[in-house]
């Protein structure tokens, strides 16, 4: 009965923060859309997070239906739903690189030629970061197509699963050979997102110490600019590592790693982390904070009003 329990609790929560995830990244991804529609061009930041977010979608959406039929073990189901999984959570490293790379370029002063140089390009390289990324995803994701899951699955008596669905189409890859190739393909844009976010928090925080030695009384609004970016990437650091390595530990077999909390948390920490960094996208994003704070208060004067005005003074 616990473990009845515990299970139902574990799906709920985890189906929950899809749930909320996809909402928030579909807003994200309309208020885009509204905008390229409007400027028929859409700015480079924008196309870089509508990308996160569809990549954010397609990896929620696969959780939920993870989620709901949890016990499926027909073989090709499950090679459709590791594919789409290693896709979107791939994509979304790449993407958060590319973002990182972004704001790194744009925002850090430091005075290097070749950084320089990458200042006056990173436009016009965007569209081209976030197809190679693209690329980068859907090749990653192809082995998984083929792989022999029968190392990777237990039944109850914590043996191999055996192909017992009648499909006779089975994988010829060794799952144990993709697993690390996954999870090359997984660290190298972490890497990346890890060195460019360094690079920009060691330039602000050189700025802060120029602006405290050069005080005037005034706030420098560049400043409070620099700190609302190094804020979405610090938190964006955090949540990925730690949607990383629940990520991994939840491709490890799971006849290596027998605890059924393991998988729980890991599929919980996966489903919120990318909901929590779309709503702070949100926050530290002055046209999505205006146009949400804008439909919480068309909201008045409904049964959520307490609510809502409680959650707009938060936004503030």
């Amino acid at each position: 009965v616990d473990t009845f329990f515990g299970d139902t609790i574990s799906m709920v929560v985890i189906m929950t923060c899809c749930v909320v995830g996809i909402i928030v990244n579909v807003f994200i991804l309309v208020i885009g859309y509204l905008d390229w529609a409007t400027r028929k061009k859409l700015p480079n930041c924008y196309m870089i997070v509508s990308c996160l977010s569809s990549s954010r979608l397609l990896l929620q959406g696969t959780v939920l239906y993870s989620t709901l039929c949890q016990g499926t073990h027909h073989w090709n189901v499950l090679r459709v739903q590791s594919a789409l999984l290693v896709l979107s959570s791939t994509a979304c490293l790449w993407f958060a690189a590319c973002l990182s790379a972004f704001y790194c370029v744009k925002i850090a002063t430091f005075t290097q030629r070749h950084f320089l140089l990458m200042k006056l390009r990173i436009s016009g390289m965007v569209p081209y970061l976030l197809l190679g990324s693209m690329l980068v995803s859907l090749i990653s994701s192809v082995p998984f197509i083929w792989t022999d899951f029968s190392v990777h699955l237990c039944n109850s008596t914590r043996s191999s699963v055996k192909n017992t669905t009648g499909d006779s189409t089975v994988g010829n890859i060794s799952y144990f050979k993709v697993f690390i190739l996954y999870l090359t393909w997984m660290t190298i844009p972490l890497l990346f997102f890890t060195a460019s976010s360094t690079l920009l928090i060691a330039s602000l925080w050189r700025h802060t110490k120029q602006m405290r030695r050069n005080m005037t009384g005034f706030k420098d609004l560049s400043t409070q600019v620099h700190s609302n970016a190094i804020k979405t990437l610090i938190s964006f650091l955090v949540l990925y590592f730690c949607s990383f390595v629940a990520e991994i530990l939840l491709g490890i077999p799971s006849c290596l790693a027998k605890s059924r909390w393991k998988h729980s948390i890991c599929s919980f920490i996966v489903a919120v982390c990318p909901s929590i960094h779309s709503i702070l996208l949100i926050f530290f994003n002055v046209r999505l904070k205006q146009t949400f704070k804008g439909i919480l208060l068309s909201m008045r004067g409904r049964i959520l009003s307490p609510f809502v005005l409680s959650f707009v003074l938060i936004i503030n």
